[in-house]
């Protein structure tokens, strides 16, 4: 960047002809440690404010903190070729017995939308019609039903996640929701970006931590992650049906008929 005082001057002036010289990028694993290089005037911004943290800046720091909308949805990923979330019945007990909506005003607290479908609300005119929302009473009937009364007998199991703060506290709330309401006892697991993106590309993992942003604004960036095969899939998980409807909604050029 230009001298500091010149380019005050030069600011106040109104010079039309003021430019950065250079931007500068400092990469770190550690949102506790970006948040102190900004806060100590290390970074000029940042794009990641530790969870513990937020209603701090919220409260003592509205100047500084800007929360903005953007197309994507954090979702847990569940290995179908290993039991028990091979079973239907456990995935959706385990889907059913998250409270989203205590999650977003309470863990994440940055003006997230509680995630009833896998598509973002309103994604080019198409809103998902069906939803998953909390049923705890529903949740523990479709456990026992799959054979785990009271979460008896469930698995020893683990939600892996990449090394971060504000994952390890969003899997202690889902953690400790699915011991509250189902009776599962369930670890927390992390490693590092690259062996975390391996685990699931070789479907070495149990449940792991995901988020997707879309490429473009249509549904077909979030739905077509799930093709058999897809690239993006990474749980084992393949129906011939779904896969037929993602095909024939890409050769399909009427938005409504999509």
């Amino acid at each position: 960047m230009k001298n500091s005082e010149k380019w005050m001057r030069a600011a106040h002036s109104g010079a039309a002809n003021v430019r950065l010289n250079a931007i500068d990028f400092y990469p770190t694993d550690s949102q506790q440690t970006e948040e102190k290089l900004f806060r100590s005037g290390a970074l000029h911004a940042t794009n990641e404010v530790p969870l513990a943290k937020i209603d701090a800046y919220k409260k003592d720091a509205r100047g500084v903190l800007r929360i903005e909308p953007y197309l994507g949805t954090y979702f847990y990923r569940l290995n179908v070729t290993k039991a028990p979330f091979d079973n239907i019945l456990v995935r959706k007990a385990l889907a059913m017995s998250i409270d989203r909506t205590a999650i977003v005003e309470k863990v994440t607290k940055g003006g997230q939308l509680a995630a009833e479908a896998f598509t973002p609300p309103g994604l080019a005119g198409y809103t998902a019609k069906a939803r998953v929302t909390s049923n705890i009473d529903e949740a523990r009937k479709l456990l026992a039903k799959a054979g785990y009364p009271n979460g008896q007998g469930f698995p020893k199991t683990e939600i892996l996640f990449n090394t971060s703060e504000s994952h390890k506290i969003i899997a202690e709330a889902v953690q400790q929701m699915w011991k509250k309401n189902l009776n599962i006892d369930i670890q927390l697991a992390n490693q590092d970006w690259k062996v975390y993106l391996d685990s699931q590309k070789s479907l070495s993992y149990s449940m792991a931590r995901a988020a997707w942003i879309g490429d473009y604004l249509d549904a077909n960036t979030f739905l077509d992650m799930f093709v058999t095969g897809g690239g993006n899939n990474e749980t084992g998980w393949s129906n011939a049906k779904y896969d037929g409807l993602i095909k024939m909604a890409a050769e399909t050029a009427d938005p409504k008929a999509r």
